[in-house]
């Protein structure tokens, strides 16, 4: 070989090294053994079971008069309340029985601030209890306060009325009101009569002042509801709530004295008078659609 010959191959090779230099590198999917601990691998997921029970949608579908009921409450919440309402439970009453829960609910719902709370000793009312009792559940009333009473509770708001120094109020409803008993049984239980006539005595023999009470009340916002089948109350108290306080008076049929025991758990009639009393009626539900349904 001779020295052209020899330089000409020693060229071809410094080529082929070049060459071989500028071969990419190939990325391959093979890692590195200490980076395959930090490698997180999915798991598979698994096949549904054929059989598998299959959800009941509606079961998640709300009825449409809850949502619409959600929503008033919502939007009733956020107002502020239209006026306050204190109701009153009768004579051995109970605030979770009867129609006490559904007219709370039924008076919030129309923006109203309702306080409905139970009173001392309810089986053995006494005056003075009673009417410090209502008098601190009030508190400041005004015109925007309204009163609704049951029985014995409907004394209870006309004595704590006369007795405290209040201003005028917005209005008020007596259910089953009365201020004599005379010759009706006092309970049906014929051992627990005497007793139940000595409570009744001090309600009926204590004078009250009803001139001082009838000029808290402007005469259309005062209003007495009886039945005609009380077995407790007669149509006499009526003539004293028309007579003394200037109450408009509303006769219902079959409704007995408006309590649990009577299986009265609405009362429709309530709700559309106090609504009349503080807005005009073609404007709100009264609740006669949702007591029907009942």
């Amino acid at each position: 070989m001779n020295k052209n010959t020899a330089k000409h191959a020693l060229k071809r090779t410094k080529k082929t090294k070049t060459r071989i230099a500028k071969i990419p590198k190939i990325k391959t999917n093979v890692h590195h053994p200490k980076k395959l601990k930090s490698l997180k691998i999915k798991k598979s997921a698994k096949p549904k079971a054929q059989n598998a029970p299959v959800k009941n949608k509606k079961s998640n579908v709300k009825s449409k008069d809850s949502i619409v009921k959600q929503i008033q409450q919502k939007n009733a919440s956020k107002r502020k309340p239209l006026g306050k309402v204190i109701i009153v439970h009768g004579w051995d009453g109970d605030i979770t029985k009867g129609w006490h829960p559904w007219l709370k609910e039924s008076l919030e719902s129309q923006g109203f601030e309702v306080i409905l709370r139970q009173m001392p000793h309810s089986n053995a009312p006494q005056i003075n209890e009673w009417v410090e009792a209502l008098s601190d559940i009030s508190g400041k009333v005004d015109k925007d306060t309204y009163f609704i009473g049951h029985s014995i509770g409907c004394q209870t708001i006309i004595r704590t009325l006369e007795k405290h120094d209040t201003g005028n109020v917005g209005g008020a409803i007596f259910i089953a009101g009365w201020f004599d008993l005379k010759d009706k049984k006092y309970t049906q239980n014929p051992k627990s009569e005497k007793a139940a006539r000595k409570i009744a005595r001090q309600w009926i023999e204590k004078s009250i002042d009803f001139g001082k009470v009838q000029s808290k009340f402007s005469p259309e916002k005062v209003v007495a509801i009886f039945s005609d089948n009380d077995p407790y109350v007669d149509m006499d108290n009526a003539k004293i709530f028309k007579e003394k306080l200037g109450a408009r008076i509303i006769v219902e049929n079959g409704m007995g004295h408006y309590s649990f025991e009577d299986n009265i758990n609405t009362v429709p009639i309530v709700v559309e008078e106090f609504l009349k009393m503080t807005r005009s009626p073609d404007t709100v539900n009264t609740g006669k659609e949702d007591a029907a349904k009942k």
